[in-house]
Formats: C-alpha cells, structure tokens, sequence
C-alpha cells in the first residue's frame, strides 16, 4: 500500500483489513513497487486517481505481469479498479465495502453482469 502520510489514518484502517505494509509516498515508491525485488501482486494508492495514474503509467508493460493496482480517495469513499482488475484488483476494491467505500470496477465483462 502507498500512501501520503497525511492519510495515515485511512492506511492503517486499509491495512487492518487487507494485511501488508503501508510506503510512505516518496518518488521511488511506485517503481519500487513495481520491481522485481520486492515487487508486489497488489498495490493499493490512497491518494488521488490521478497522482496514481501519472506515476504507473510509465512503469506498466504488460495486463499479465504488472501489480493490481486499487486507487481509494483519502475520504474511503471509492475503491477503484485502475490495472489488474481480472488479477486481483476487483477483488481488493469489492473487500473494501467493508470500510465504506464503493468499489469502482469498470471492466466491461464485470459491469455487465
């Protein structure tokens, strides 16, 4: 999970649930995140949509290897499938009703149940 400090409090609820460690935003977290050691299966970001987007974009390479990545605003209101949704991110942001936020799942095979 990666996060900006001033959003402790929605990290340590996030990471109550799901388990794992919050990174404290810094500009090598993403990349961190997206390598091979550690790398991760998983990323949450709680910030916004956008800071998430700009700093994954130049990292991603492939739907089959790159992290799910779930984008929560710092309010908890809305858990967002951003990459990965058929490898684990749809999953993570439906747990996350639990905490109150409204998972947002976009992929056309999912909205169309």
């Amino acid at each position: 999970m990666i996060s900006f400090e001033r959003n402790r409090a929605v990290a340590e609820r996030v990471a109550g649930l799901v388990g794992g460690e919050v990174i404290w935003y810094s500009e090598s977290a993403f990349p961190d995140a997206f390598s091979e050691e550690p790398g991760y299966d998983a990323i949450i970001a709680i910030m916004s949509c956008g800071i998430a987007v700009r700093k994954i974009a130049p990292l991603l390479r492939s739907k089959w290897t790159d992290p799910a990545v779930v984008v929560v605003d710092c309010a908890l209101r809305h858990a967002i499938a951003v990459t990965g949704g058929h490898h684990g991110a749809n999953e993570i942001a439906t747990w996350l009703e639990v905490l109150g936020a409204d998972p947002v799942i976009t992929n056309a095979s999912e909205v169309v149940k």
